[in-house]
């Protein structure tokens, strides 16, 4: 979670500017139709503090924005730092970091369903983080370093386990949670940064195992059945992408190779970005098969006059359905984000203004 001070001094940016609306001829004003057309969500995580995370949607058949349509569609504001959304069935569970809870919606028309508040025994926001589900429960994990279940169908919370120091990640694979223990916010303290992957068996709902993996794990994906990836930040000048068997939960392999965030293409491919700030912030898209015991890289994107475009790759989202690749882009955080799209081959395909800090991207079909 610590920074490096070229991007502390983005973060201060932030904090200085207002908000910048797309141009007018790309907004869609018009009443919400009762059942959304095809396109996509956009979560736009907004500035930490300001209760300004928005939930835009792009409709693909008029190539129009409705931008804040949760707003739009339920007269109230998201909240504050839209973290992670996932869907399940017809909802679509919003994780709100500052504002303690998970909102629920309909995928279909943007409906809020449920406000599900995430709360300790004394009212206490727990600062939900990030969403994963299993074919029968959605799981989130929760920065004050615990794992709670969601019941998608009563939308009321179920078991609650213990952690590690502020979970970053959570994801699932053979019938198992992974939970990235990133100690981000004491990484100055004594103990220095968690360095662990917590294991928990989703059936008993129990910690049954802790793999040391690295100072400041973050972001973990399931890549294949058995097999998991994960970043592990270290101080970030050190960054790892390492893998976890989850048949026996040991440490696979570790390549040294700086990423931000990534996606799993398919079973032997990720699609992972980076800025690199010791060469004038080059943006680098590619593609890694992490099955080799190689770090070369190839790029994703097939035009280099597109990557230049791309300030600051905040989140990847793979889309088999739609068979596109979307790579939300938070600019220098002075401005609207963006929104780039690429078919499955790194052909580029459309760029769509969005609000601040676009990081989450979900199709509707």
């Amino acid at each position: 979670m610590r920074k490096n001070k070229l991007f502390l001094s983005l973060i201060a940016l932030v904090l200085s500017f207002g908000f910048v609306s797309c141009t007018e001829d790309t907004i869609d004003n018009k009443p919400i139709q009762e059942v959304l057309p095809k396109g996509y969500f956009v979560l736009c995580e907004g500035i930490y503090g300001h209760n300004n995370s928005s939930l835009d949607f792009y409709d693909s058949d008029s190539n129009k924005i409705i931008l804040d349509i949760f707003n739009k569609v339920n007269s109230q504001g998201l909240g504050d730092t839209g973290n992670d959304m996932i869907e399940f069935n017809d909802y679509i569970f919003i994780a709100v970091k500052g504002s303690a809870c998970v909102q629920v919606i309909n995928k279909n028309n943007g409906k809020l369903i449920k406000r599900i508040p995430i709360v300790d025994n004394s009212g206490t926001n727990r600062m939900p983080s990030r969403l994963c589900a299993s074919a029968s429960m959605v799981f989130l994990c929760t920065v004050d370093g615990n794992v709670l279940e969601i019941n998608p169908y009563s939308l009321n919370l179920g078991r609650i386990v213990k952690v590690g120091r502020n979970p970053e990640d959570i994801c699932i694979s053979n019938d198992k949670l992974y939970v990235t223990n990133s100690g981000g916010l004491d990484f100055n303290s004594p103990a220095g940064y968690d360095k662990t992957v917590s294991v928990i068996n989703i059936i008993s709902m129990t910690e049954i195992k802790k793999i040391e993996v690295g100072d400041n794990p973050a972001i973990i994906k399931e890549l294949s059945p058995g097999l998991v990836g994960l970043i592990v930040k270290g101080d970030y000048s050190n960054i790892m992408f390492k893998t976890i068997n989850t048949f026996t939960d040991q440490l696979v392999d570790s390549f040294e190779i700086p990423m931000l965030s990534f996606d799993v293409l398919d079973n032997m491919n990720i699609i992972f970005a980076n800025v690199d700030y010791n060469n004038n912030m080059e943006t680098k898209i590619k593609i890694f098969n992490h099955t080799t015991n190689s770090t070369n890289t190839i790029d994703f994107i097939t035009s280099s006059n597109i990557t230049s475009q791309i300030v600051l790759p905040y989140g990847i989202d793979i889309s088999i359905s739609s068979n596109e690749v979307y790579i939300t882009d938070a600019d220098d955080f002075s401005k609207t984000g963006r929104v780039f799209v690429f078919d499955l081959q790194g052909n580029y395909k459309d760029k769509v203004n969005f609000s601040y800090l676009p990081s989450k991207v979900i199709v509707r079909n």
